[in-house]
C-alpha cells in the first residue's frame, strides 16, 4: 500500500473515510461487480469531498489504492460494527443479536464478548449449552462450511450458519436447495435470514 509522502493529519483521514463509507452505503458497495467498483474509485478519485481533500497526500493512483487497500478492505467489517473502521460507518447490518435470536428461540441469548470475523461468527448460551453461529452472504457459503465443519468435530452441539441477503434481495432458488442439501449431508443447521442496514450513532 502506497505512502503519503506527507501524512494525512487524523481529522482529514476520518472525515474522508466516512464520507467513503457514506456513499458506499448508498451503492450497496459489497453486492456491486467489480467493474462498477472500479467505477466509483475513479468517481472518488474526483469528488471534491474525497479526491480533491487527498490530492495533497496522494498521487490519483496511490489514492485509488489506498481507497481499495484501506477503507474499502475494512467495509465489510465496518458494517458489521466490528473491527477499528466500524466507527466510520453511519449504518450497521441488523446485529446477531436480533437476527439469530429468532431462529434459536427465547431461551439462548448472545455471549457477550463472542463476535469475531472471518469468518463472522458468535456463541449462542441457553445457560447449559453454547452453540456456534457462522454467517455470511452466499458467495461466502464454502468458508462458513468449512468453519462450521470444523467447529461440529470439536463440540458437542450443532452449529449453525446463516446464509443472509440484504434489504429483501431474494437468493436464487437452485443455489439455496444446494446449500441445504450440502449442510444436511454435513449435519449442520442452515437458515437464511434478511438483514437491513440501520442508522447508527456516530462514535464522536
Amino acid at each position: 500500500m502506497p505512502k503519503p509522502e506527507i501524512p494525512v493529519p487524523k481529522d482529514i483521514r476520518d472525515s474522508v473515510i466516512r464520507e467513503i463509507y457514506r456513499q458506499a452505503e448508498q451503492v450497496d458497495w459489497e453486492d456491486i461487480p467489480d467493474r462498477e467498483k472500479s467505477k466509483h474509485y475513479a468517481r472518488w478519485v474526483a469528488d471534491a469531498k474525497i479526491g480533491d481533500v487527498l490530492a495533497d497526500y496522494y498521487t490519483a493512483d496511490g489514492m485509488r489504492v489506498w481507497l481499495k487497500d484501506t477503507p474499502l478492505k475494512e467495509y465489510a467489517r465496518a458494517v458489521e460494527d466490528f473491527g477499528p473502521f466500524a466507527k466510520y460507518a453511519s449504518k450497521r447490518l441488523t446485529p446477531p443479536a436480533e437476527f439469530v435470536a429468532p431462529l434459536l428461540g427465547p431461551d439462548w441469548s448472545l455471549v457477550h464478548g463472542s463476535v469475531g470475523e472471518k469468518p463472522m461468527h458468535c456463541t449462542f448460551t441457553d445457560g447449559t449449552r453454547a452453540r456456534n453461529i457462522y454467517w455470511g452472504k452466499p458467495r461466502s457459503f464454502s468458508i462458513l462450511l468449512w468453519a462450521a465443519v470444523n467447529n461440529a468435530v470439536k463440540t458437542h452441539t450443532r452449529p449453525l450458519m446463516v446464509v443472509y441477503l440484504q434489504d429483501g434481495k431474494a437468493i436464487d432458488e437452485e443455489q439455496r436447495l444446494l446449500h441445504e442439501k450440502i449442510a444436511a449431508h454435513c449435519s449442520i443447521d442452515l437458515a437464511y435470514v434478511n438483514r437491513k442496514l440501520e442508522s447508527k450513532r456516530l462514535d464522536k
